[in-house]
Formats: C-alpha cells, structure tokens, sequence
C-alpha cells in the first residue's frame, strides 16, 4: 500500500499529525503500537481510570477497593484503560479517512515500514513518501540525583504477588501523578514529591484519591544517603525518559538515536534521513519538543508541501479551532519556519 504520508506511534503529536495530514487532503496511515505505549497514551489511561474509580468515592467504595486491589487486577484495568483510549483515538483518526493499521513498526527502507499484528497475526508493509515517528517516550528508573536509593520501575510495580504498604513516587508530572492516584484509590499510602507551581493538573485529582504530596525532598526523608534507610520503602522515579526508538530498526537507513533513545532533528523536523521525520517527545532537543503538537504536525506538513497558506486554518477545518490567544505564537513559529527553509 502507497501514502502519502505514514505516521509511527500513538504519542499526542502522532495523532495530531494524522489529524493535520488529513485535513489537508493527504493520504495517510496510522500505525498504532498494541503494546510499546507512549508515555502520553498512558497518561491518557490513567486519568480515564482515576476518574472512572472516583466516581462516588464513598467510604465503602473505598474499602472495597483496597480489599480488591492486586497487581494482577490493576494490569487489567490499565489494559482496558488504554485499549479505550485507543478505540477512541481509532473513532477519529477513522472519521477523518485514515487507515490505521494496529502493530509494531520496523523500518525496511526509507520510505517503507513493516507492521506486525500480534492480535491479528497480520504483517503489513507500507510504503509512503514522507515516515514520520511519534513513538513518544516511556519512564525509566536511574539512581539520580539522590544518591543510592532504591528506585523501580514502573512496570515492578504491576508484576509483583501483592502492592507495597507505601509509595514514594518522585516527579508530579501527569504520569506521576496519574500512577500515584491509581495506587491509592487502591490502599496503598502514597506520597507524590512534586515541584512547587506545578501546571499538572492532575495534582488536584491525586489529592482527592488520598495522595500526599510535598514539594522537596527533605519533606520525605530523601537524602541520597544510601538505600539502608529505605528497606520498607518503596520509591518510583518518574522524571526520566527513554524515546522509543529501539524496536524501529533505525540504524538500518542510517539514522543513530542519541543516549536517550531520542530523535536530532531539523528545524521541520526532519531527520538526516531525507522524508522521515520526528514529532513530539521523540524528539531530542528542547527548541522543537516545547512547541505544541499541532503546530510540530503544520511544521512537518509545510516542509512536505510547501507554499501552504496559514496551515492553522487546517485545525478549524477539523473542529479543533485555535483560540485566540495561541494564534500569534503559532504565527510566529511559522514565520521562524519559513525562515529556516
């Protein structure tokens, strides 16, 4: 099958961009990971759950979920979690006339990938014009900057016989946050170091599932002293980032991810590899992965077809119109753009 454009990943800025190259009558596929989720896609799951379980959080309630609660029970809940969110991506992205292929992607040339179901059992080979990658990133566990604590992973956590007593979850970010209310609702005794002035809001979420949350680490006892002191404590960094990239076979048309598994782009945010691009988190300088994703998908779409007049009309064809006070940022981002050319 032949595109125009193919767009790898379920990050926020994939599915904007296949929302972008659709209104602007391109031919696109989507390939939808069934199990290398972004970070951002599990964001997504958890606030639909944390929600979902708040719901007439009764006393009651509460019990019943703490007496239910294993890790066996919350993989399955996450599950459902993210196989709904992905339905609901697949609603749209299917609405707006993309054909969106569930699997994981692995680079054959570059202008071709190859897509494998596990579900379905089905491989697929696409080949498009322009390949753009919006894998996203997924939490990893370091020993950073406080010294020798005892830090696990995410995943630990879900893979165990039984869910520890307490929790110490370090970074009040939207993950952080989202996986530090999911524990609790669920009995464990959570704390969530977060900065101060944090725009997360999914703080005020985690407070009323019973989380606690302080700003330094003092507060928590964290000295970075060694993990001695910590024996019955469990701790959960969730500041640091890989990119997913490794399953992708990039090095195979030349393209070399830096330590972080993450993307150097151009200021389109192309690659060195001509017509394939990075999109969101992926990608591994800060200039571009601040910019909003809507307007990271235009900057990809002007560079693939240029002499587009004002792409942010593209969002109001879609339903999504800019509002007013976003407009002369994105603007000015294009005029930097077209500069750059």
């Amino acid at each position: 099958m032949r595109y125009d454009i193919a767009i790898i990943g379920n990050d926020e800025a994939a599915i904007e961009m296949a929302c972008v190259a659709s209104g602007a009558g391109k031919r696109a596929a989507m390939a939808l990971p069934e199990q290398r989720h972004s970070s951002w896609m599990m964001e997504q799951a958890l606030r639909r759950l944390v929600t979902e379980l708040s719901v007439d959080f009764t006393t009651g309630r509460r019990s019943l979920l703490r007496r239910s609660g294993t890790p066996r029970l919350l993989q399955r809940l996450l599950a459902g979690a993210i196989n709904s969110e992905t339905s609901d991506a697949i609603e749209l992205l299917e609405r707006l006339g993309v054909d969106v292929l569930p699997g994981e992607s692995r680079f054959l040339s570059r202008s071709s990938i190859a897509i494998t179901s596990r579900i379905c059992c089905k491989r697929t080979v696409v080949s498009a014009n322009n390949i753009v990658i919006g894998t996203g990133v997924r939490r990893t566990a370091v020993h950073r900057p406080l010294g020798l604590l005892p830090f696990r992973r995410v995943e630990s956590f879900l893979e165990g016989r039984s869910l520890p007593e307490s929790l110490i979850v370090l970074g009040g970010e939207d993950f952080g946050a989202g996986f530090a209310s999911f524990l609790s609702l669920f009995g464990v005794h959570t704390s969530l170091l977060a900065r101060e002035n944090s725009d997360c809001d999914l703080l005020e979420l985690a407070e009323g599932a019973g989380v606690q949350i302080v700003h330094h680490p003092a507060e928590l006892g964290l000295t970075g002293d060694g993990p001695d002191s910590f024996d019955d404590q469990q701790i959960m960094d969730c500041r640091s980032t890989l990119g997913f990239t490794e399953h992708l076979g990039l090095p195979a048309i030349g393209i070399e991810p830096d330590e972080h598994g993450q993307l150097w782009c151009a200021a389109h945010l192309e690659t060195w590899c001509s017509g394939v691009f990075g999109i969101g988190s992926v990608v591994g300088f800060s200039a571009d992965e601040a910019c909003h994703p809507s307007i990271q998908a235009e900057r990809v779409l002007n560079r693939i077809q240029h002499g587009i007049q004002a792409p942010y009309f593209l969002r109001s064809r879609l339903g999504f119109p800019f509002r007013p006070e976003s407009e002369p940022e994105f603007q000015s981002a294009v005029l930097v753009g077209e500069r750059q050319k």
